[in-house]
C-alpha cells in the first residue's frame, strides 16, 4: 500500500541510488563503479519491495527479481571485486559500448525499477468473486487428470522431434513439430494447463492444493526437456507466489535461498542437456548471472543505435500481436525488435535459430523516451499490484496468465500477457462453462431424485 512508511523507505534507500545513477547518465564515473551502483541499486529496490509487500507477497517482487537477474546480471561480479561485463555485448560476436551508454542504461534501469515499486504501492481496485466450492475444485482436478496423458504425449513428441532434428533450436526453425503432433494434441495440452489453473484457483484446502501443486510442477518440468526453461521457471514461481497469496506465507530469507539454488541447478542442467555442455567458466554462480544478464545487451544495443530502431517503434508495438503466428525464418526485417537486433548482431547464429530476445525497457524507450520508461514502469507496477488481488475463481485463473506475461517483461516483449490470454482464455472459459453445466445437471438430477 502507498503509506508514508513505504514512501519513506523508498526515499531513504532507493533515491540516493537514483541520484548517483543520474550522475552516471551525465558522464560521471566509470563502468566498474556504475556496475556496482546498478547491482546494489536494483537489489536494494527489490528488497524494499519485498519488505513493503509483507515478504514479497506481490507479483511486483517477482518482476524485480527477474530484473536483477536479466538486466543487472552482467554487473553483479563487480560486487565481489571482479570485472564487470556490463559494457560487453556478447551475441554471437563480442563488442563493447562506451561509458556514456552504460551510464544512461544504469539510470534507466534504476528509475524503472523504482517506478515499478512505487506503482505496485498505488491503490488497486478490490476484487470480489463467488466463493469457490469443493465441487468446482473436484471437477477441474478430474479434467486435469483426464487431459494429462495428452499433455505428456505432446512434450514427449516434441522431445523426440528435437532429438531427431539436432536439438532444441529446431522448434524455432520451422513448424514441422507442430504439424506432426496435430491440433488435437496441442489443444488437449492447453486444456490440461487450463484445467489445473482453474483447479488451483478454486481449491480452498491448503493441504490438497499443496500436494496437487507439487504433482503439477513435477509434470510441468517436462517443459525442461524441450529447453523451455523460461516458461517453466515463470509459471512455477508464479504458482508458488499465488499459493502464498491464497493460503498465507511469505518469501523468507532461507526460502529465497533455496529457490535460487533450485533455479540455478535446474538452469545449469537444462543448458548442459540442450547444448551438450555449458559456456559458463569460472564460478558457476557468477557465470550463471553473467549468462542470464546478457539481456542487458538488448537495451545497450538499442541505446547505442536509437536512430536505427526509433522509426519502427510503432510498427514493432502493433505487429507484436502476430508473433505467435510466425516461425523465425518467416520473420522479415522491421517486424519485431528482437528479430531485428538478432539479424544485426548475430546473423549466422540467427539463421541457426538463436535470438537475443526483447525487453520491456528497450520497447518503452523507443515508444516514449525516458518519460515512456517511467510512465510505463509505473503502469507495470500498478498492474502487478492489481493482479495480485485476483487470487481465486475463474477471473483469478485468467489473470494468472496475464501476470506471468508481465513479470517476464525484463526479457520479453510488451505483448507477452496478450499472447498468454490468446492462448489460455478460450480453454479456461470453455472449461468453466463445462463445470457450470455439470453442476446444473447434478443439481437437477438431485432435485428429480428427491421428488
Amino acid at each position: 500500500m502507498l503509506t508514508r512508511k513505504n514512501l519513506l523507505l523508498a526515499a531513504v534507500w532507493a533515491v540516493p541510488f537514483i541520484g548517483f545513477a543520474l550522475l552516471h547518465a551525465m558522464g560521471w564515473g566509470d563502468v566498474q563503479t556504475a556496475s556496482v551502483l546498478l547491482s546494489l541499486g536494483a537489489i536494494t529496490i527489490a528488497l524494499i519491495n519485498w519488505s513493503s509487500h509483507g515478504g514479497g507477497r506481490s507479483p511486483s517482487f517477482i518482476f524485480l527479481a527477474f530484473l536483477v537477474v536479466f538486466l543487472t546480471g552482467r554487473a553483479i561480479p563487480s560486487l565481489f571485486g571482479g570485472e564487470s561485463y556490463l559494457a560487453s555485448i556478447t551475441f554471437g560476436s563480442e563488442f563493447e559500448v562506451g561509458y556514456d551508454i552504460v551510464g544512461t542504461y544504469v539510470g534507466l534501469v534504476l528509475l524503472s525499477a523504482l517506478a515499478v515499486h512505487l506503482g505496485s504501492l498505488l491503490p488497486a481496485a478490490s476484487h470480489r468473486s463467488l466463493d469457490p466450492t469443493k465441487m468446482d475444485a473436484n471437477i477441474y482436478l478430474f479434467l486435469f487428470f483426464l487431459c494429462l496423458p495428452v499433455y505428456l504425449y505432446k512434450n514427449y513428441y516434441y522431445f523426440s522431434y528435437l532429438m531427431q532434428s539436432g536439438g532444441y533450436l529446431a522448434i524455432y526453425l520451422g513448424s514441422e513439430h507442430i504439424e506432426g503432433v496435430g491440433v488435437f494434441i496441442r489443444v488437449g495440452a492447453l486444456f490440461c494447463l487450463a484445467a489445473f489453473t482453474l483447479y488451483f484457483f478454486h481449491e480452498n484446502d491448503k493441504i490438497r492444493a499443496r500436494r496437487a501443486l507439487v504433482l503439477f510442477l513435477i509434470v510441468f518440468s517436462s517443459e525442461l526437456l524441450v529447453g523451455l526453461r523460461g516458461k517453466f521457471f515463470v509459471v512455477a514461481i508464479m504458482f508458488l507466489l499465488f499459493y502464498k497469496l491464497r493460503f498465507g506465507g511469505k518469501f523468507s530469507a532461507h526460502g529465497l535461498f533455496g529457490l535460487v539454488l533450485v533455479i540455478f541447478v535446474l538452469a545449469f542442467v537444462v543448458e548442459v542437456m540442450r547444448q551438450g555442455g555449458t559456456s559458463i567458466e569460472g564460478s558457476l554462480l557468477l557465470g550463471f548471472f553473467i549468462q542470464q544478464g546478457a539481456t542487458a545487451g538488448v537495451n545497450l544495443f538499442v541505446l547505442e543505435n536509437l536512430d536505427l530502431f526509433s522509426d519502427n517503434a510503432i510498427t514493432y508495438f502493433l505487429r507484436q500481436f502476430t508473433v505467435p503466428f510466425y516461425s523465425q525464418p518467416e520473420v522479415q526485417e522491421g517486424w519485431f525488435l528482437s528479430n531485428d537486433i538478432s539479424m544485426m548482431v548475430m546473423p549466422t547464429a540467427y539463421a541457426l535459430g538463436f535470438g537475443t530476445g526483447s525487453s520491456y525497457l528497450a520497447e518503452l524507450l523507443l515508444l516514449g523516451g525516458w518519460a515512456g520508461v517511467v510512465i510505463g514502469s509505473l503502469v507495470v507496477g500498478w498492474s502487478l499490484g492489481m493482479l495480485g488481488r485476483f487470487n481465486q475463481g475463474v477471473t483469478g485463473a485468467l489473470m494468472f496468465w496475464v501476470a506471468c506475461g508481465i513479470v517476464y517483461y525484463p526479457r520479453t516483449m510488451l505483448h507477452d500477457p496478450v499472447h498468454n490470454l490468446m492462448r489460455y482464455a478460450i480453454p479456461i472459459i470453455a472449461l468453466a462453462a463445462c463445470c457450470w453445466m455439470a453442476q446444473r445437471m447434478w443439481s437437477a438430477t438431485r432435485k428429480a431424485s428427491a421428488r
